[in-house]
């Protein structure tokens, strides 16, 4: 769903922050927790209480990633929301974008079980069965719990590791400016969206699809 002015845009390119982007070596919790060359006594207690804290997100749920909601946000109504606990049900889902509005997409998920390194969100959008959009976000990685965790020696291990914001995430992008739905007579039209969760691993953690109509006005 990129910008546009009086026509579509023309066969598109992928939209990706992380060109550069080197995946880490995969670990799993205990094997970051074994690691101590150079850490002080207080970095290893702290990441003894991890360990706990990671042991309390093992569940008998296998999935590591468990996304929740997914809104559209806008500067001048409310949200949309949908609820991603049943995703089958976005396939019978079509709403309005009223052309050239300013819109953000906001994801809520949580970790479990397992680290998840350089989860990224993928979506195309398609016209007629023809790609016009194809969109590729960097969530970043995380660690598992299921509760929020956000001091100061927490921060230290993530970077440190390039893993962890061990909490219940929500993440909103465009992190910066606002989105704008193309616009003009050739843009109104029905669209289809197909996103998807991946890892560095090449993990499919979900995928589903809905449609959108831009419209003159919302209604």
């Amino acid at each position: 769903m990129g910008d546009s002015s009086e026509a579509l845009p023309d066969p598109i390119a992928d939209k990706s922050d992380d060109d550069d982007y080197v995946p880490p070596e995969a670990k799993t919790v205990e094997e970051l927790m074994a690691e101590k060359d150079g850490e002080d006594e207080a970095m290893q207690r702290y990441k003894a209480s991890l360990l706990k804290s990671a042991a309390s997100a093992k569940t008998d749920d296998p999935r590591r990633v468990v996304i929740t909601e997914m809104q559209v946000l806008f500067t001048d109504r409310d949200p949309i929301v949908f609820d991603l606990s049943n995703p089958e049900v976005l396939k019978n889902v079509t709403f309005v974008l009223k052309e050239g509005c300013q819109y953000k997409t906001q994801l809520t998920f949580r970790v479990q079980n397992e680290i998840v390194s350089g989860l990224k969100y993928k979506h195309v959008v398609k016209r007629m069965g023809v790609a016009v959009d194809k969109t590729e976000e960097m969530l970043g990685s995380y660690g598992p719990s299921l509760e929020e965790i956000t001091t100061k020696s927490y921060k230290a291990l993530c970077i440190r590791y390039a893993c962890p914001r061990a909490q219940v995430n929500t993440v909103v992008f465009p992190r910066r400016a606002w989105e704008e739905a193309p616009k003009g007579m050739m843009a109104r039209a029905k669209y289809t969206v197909k996103t998807s969760f991946v890892d560095d691993d090449k993990q499919e953690h979900l995928s589903f699809g809905y449609s959108f109509e831009i419209k003159k006005d919302w209604a």
